[in-house]
């Protein structure tokens, strides 16, 4: 390696950034495409299909909607995995509500962070044991630097709209929220309503 830097001082830059790239080299879709190739996305089309009955199938890309969470590489997972057919009506109701979200300009589909996650997986994730990810009833976003008059639009928006679908909003900060149509409800870091962002705006 010395002798390689002695004789050509950009090689070592040019081994770094090559070495970088090669932890990860792919993007998310390219890497959902590689996936929905695997036995594991055996189901895929089918949940597809259903969501497209139920007229929810553009709320969110498949890539997105499938994610499993932000530790799968940490936990040994797949980043992502399609939920077992009994529940897949449960996200129907979260999804309506999230295109609604997007309509209004209140959230990015290419920014969903979790959706589904088993048992063996939540736990991992340091999710709650009665998360509705298992659910599959919810979905976490990043906001990417959400600043303090987003999030106040968008709890001005569930205060009016969650009780009609039963719209659960929780901010693990600022930047990464929580949504379910398990019950109209808000929550912050420590599960409480006192904690939720949203409490503070209306306080």
């Amino acid at each position: 390696m010395r002798g390689i830097a002695a004789h050509c001082p950009f090689c070592l830059l040019v081994i770094a950034i090559v070495s970088l790239a090669g932890c990860d080299p792919r993007g998310p879709r390219h890497r959902f495409n590689g996936w929905a190739a695997t036995p594991q996305a055996a189901r895929l089309v089918d949940y597809r299909d259903f969501l497209r009955r139920q007229k929810v199938e553009d709320a969110l890309p498949m890539e997105s909607l499938l994610r499993s969470g932000r530790r799968w590489r940490r936990c040994g997972v797949t980043e992502f995995a399609v939920p077992p057919e009994s529940a897949w009506a449960n996200m129907v109701p979260t999804l309506a509500a999230v295109k609604q979200l997007r309509a209004d300009g209140l959230l990015h589909g290419e920014r969903t962070a979790s959706a589904y996650r088993d048992p063996v997986f939540n736990r991992c994730e340091g999710g709650s044991s009665r998360s509705k990810h298992l659910a599959n009833n919810a979905l976490d976003f990043d906001l990417a630097r959400a600043t303090p008059s987003e999030v106040a639009r968008l709890c001005a928006w569930w205060q009016r709209h969650g009780p009609a679908l039963k719209l659960g909003l929780g901010f693990y900060d600022a930047d990464k929220i929580h949504i379910d149509t398990s019950g109209f409800r808000t929550w912050g870091y420590d599960y409480t309503r006192k904690t939720s962002l949203c409490t503070r705006v209306s306080g």
